[in-house]
């Protein structure tokens, strides 16, 4: 069940520190209560609740000009525990206050916190704790207040080599995909080749929020020409294509692609973000490795060829995004796009590199007391009424958090 909207309240206060919390592991905080203000707001309990759901909207647009908003919410963890009943406890003389600890074990099994929201669509996975003072009587609402807060699963051991070996400098097999085209810069004529090839470690999956090592090859050719003493025309300019020479020419999004169901809808939608590179970045670019130009001869017409250019940038890519995960409701697909733009209209050369992300850290092994620890710089969320923008996502408090 969805949560309440936060109802503030002067009696008490939830201390539970921003932090990424792992399944498997458990979760503690403390709430301050003030007994005093407690009575004269009429609050009989205080409960703490650990909740998780899943919620798919598909809204479907009718040829009336109306709406039909298709809803499914999936409950993955509904947890109570009663801190407070009026009269069962008192502070200590010449003292208001209480201190409340609480303290939950999340299953092992939860999908990471996820949001995705394209247009009539969203996609939500959510944990929230939350605080309830019940004020028993007619035209009396309870005081609630809550506070969301991250989830990952835990890493594998294989996961966790996998990590490791990614670290120390891969020394592994590596895997490659590639796409080519024909393209051209006016309307007329033969066709140039513009060619790019991405290699990466030949892993299954990779860890998130670990630089992975990325080669990326661009190879172009020419249209069939005449002999020349350099791959240049009259105006000393380079052969149209020429290939990149800088990273910065070359954009590099973080793709990602899901499937969400409703009861009677389902739909498959996509949205991008800026990856952690060296790529598109004008600040950060680098210079490729640019190989001499080679002459290709035509084998059928005599001083007639075309001028083979080619570049290659070693770099990494870092994705501090939500691992690859499908539930009932939810099914998520990565990509790498590539994409470099050539002079000339629809001359993009784009490139879509499949990618699998899985946790990078284990379920802590030691009883770490999260209320004892404080916030490492989460920005706040918003309303739990509100449902957090891309903005606060997942994938942004994990990557503030510094996991």
């Amino acid at each position: 069940m969805s949560p309440q909207n936060n109802i503030d309240s002067s009696a008490f206060v939830l201390h539970f520190p921003d932090a990424v919390r792992i399944a498997g592991e458990s979760v503690q905080g403390r709430v301050e209560l003030n007994v005093a203000l407690a009575q004269d707001e009429g609050i009989e309990n205080l409960d703490v609740y650990l909740r998780g759901y899943i919620v798919t909207t598909i809204i479907e647009n009718n040829f009336d000009g109306s709406d039909t908003r298709h809803e499914r919410e999936i409950e993955l963890i509904n947890f109570s525990k009663l801190l407070w009943a009026r009269g069962t406890a008192f502070p200590d003389p010449g003292s208001h206050l209480l201190d409340l600890p609480f303290k939950f074990q999340l299953p092992v099994s939860l999908p990471p916190s996820f949001h995705l929201s394209v247009i009539n669509h969203e996609a939500t996975i959510q944990y929230i704790v939350e605080v309830v003072g019940s004020r028993p009587g007619r035209f009396r609402r309870d005081n609630v207040v809550h506070q969301i807060f991250p989830v990952l699963p835990a890493a594998s051991p294989e996961q966790v080599v996998a990590r490791k070996s990614l670290k120390k400098g891969w020394h592994g097999a590596w895997t490659a995909v590639s796409v080519e085209r024909k393209i051209r810069q006016g309307i007329w004529g033969d066709h140039a080749h513009a060619r790019a090839k991405v290699k990466i470690p030949e892993l299954e999956s990779f860890p998130r929020a670990t630089p992975v090592p990325i080669s990326l090859y661009i190879e172009t050719r020419t249209k069939p020409m005449a002999l020349t003493a350099i791959p240049a025309d009259k105006y000393n300019k380079p052969l149209f294509p020429a290939p990149p020479t800088h990273s910065a020419e070359v954009k590099l999004f973080f793709e990602r692609e899901a499937s969400i169901r409703t009861w009677r809808k389902s739909a498959v939608v996509a949205d991008t973000f800026p990856t952690r590179s060296v790529f598109g970045d004008l600040n950060t670019s680098v210079d490729a490795d640019v190989e001499a130009a080679q002459w290709i001869p035509d084998p059928e017409r005599k001083d007639y060829g075309v001028w083979k250019r080619s570049a290659r940038f070693d770099t990494t890519v870092t994705l501090p995004f939500a691992p690859t995960f499908s539930t009932e409701t939810i099914d998520s697909k990565y990509f790498l796009h590539f994409q470099l733009s050539f002079p000339g209209m629809g001359n993009d050369l784009e490139l879509h590199v499949p990618i699998s992300l899985h946790p990078a850290h284990t379920c802590p092994s030691f009883a770490l007391n999260y209320a004892d620890v404080p916030p490492e710089g989460t920005p706040p969320l918003r309303l739990i009424d509100e449902l957090p923008p891309p903005a606060y996502s997942i994938e942004h408090l994990i990557a503030q958090a510094g996991l």
